[in-house]
């Protein structure tokens, strides 16, 4: 699946003029229903996100216009027309629910991580990351963008987590070529338990530093 993701990617970066670059340079449908963007640097990423606008109704409260003589003070109550405004949130799409196995696992520049388990210790979630690099580099941190999402796919909550990081002069904790290591337990709070029962997560690598 990926050598052809990569191979269509290269296609399509090499027909672009140069003027016509940019960073996305198509989105194709996979046989199994996911979408996938490719980017003009021949790398891509499956689309899970989606943003749904729906209007709302605010009703503004009522106006009060205080007139007063020396003989009596009367109050007039003057009605607001109702204001509509769109709300705006992210979600997955269908295919990413139908999916899930797509969420947890992301790779950048030979470095792949994988959701391995999940923990909780009162209202804090631990989570538990596989590592195996291709890399040539020898790793010594690797920063996630983690999002979080409830049992409908709304969007919870994004943070960002130093998955793996190394010990300063302890060659022995770096991630090196062909080695599969397991992250320790991070633990994150504001994820409600209750709305998080099918563990919907989706991973992005930031920032990859090595020696």
């Amino acid at each position: 699946m990926k050598t052809k993701l990569n191979t269509i990617a290269s296609a399509l970066f090499l027909v672009l003029t140069p003027a016509a670059m940019a960073a996305d340079v198509a989105v194709i449908t996979l046989e199994n229903g996911a979408n996938v963007r490719l980017k003009d640097d021949f790398t891509w990423e499956y689309i899970i996100t989606e943003t749904v606008s729906a209007p709302t109704t605010i009703n503004a409260p009522a106006v009060a216009n205080i007139s007063a003589t020396a003989a009596q003070q009367t109050n007039t109550i003057t009605p607001t027309e109702a204001a509509s405004v769109t709300d705006s949130t992210t979600r997955l799409t269908a295919s990413a629910m139908a999916q899930p196995e797509l969420l947890a696992s992301t790779t950048k520049e030979g470095i792949k991580i994988t959701l391995a388990d999940t923990k909780w210790k009162g209202d804090k979630l631990g989570l538990v990351f596989d590592f195996d690099s291709t890399s040539n580099e020898h790793v010594t941190i690797v920063e996630v963008e983690v999002s979080f999402y409830d049992d409908n796919g709304a969007l919870l909550k994004t943070e960002k987590l130093e998955a793996w990081e190394a010990i300063f002069r302890m060659p022995e904790t770096y991630l090196r070529k062909g080695q599969h290591r397991q992250s320790p337990a991070l633990w994150v709070e504001g994820v409600n338990q209750q709305q998080w029962q099918k563990q919907l997560i989706s991973l992005k690598i930031v920032e990859i530093e090595s020696r």
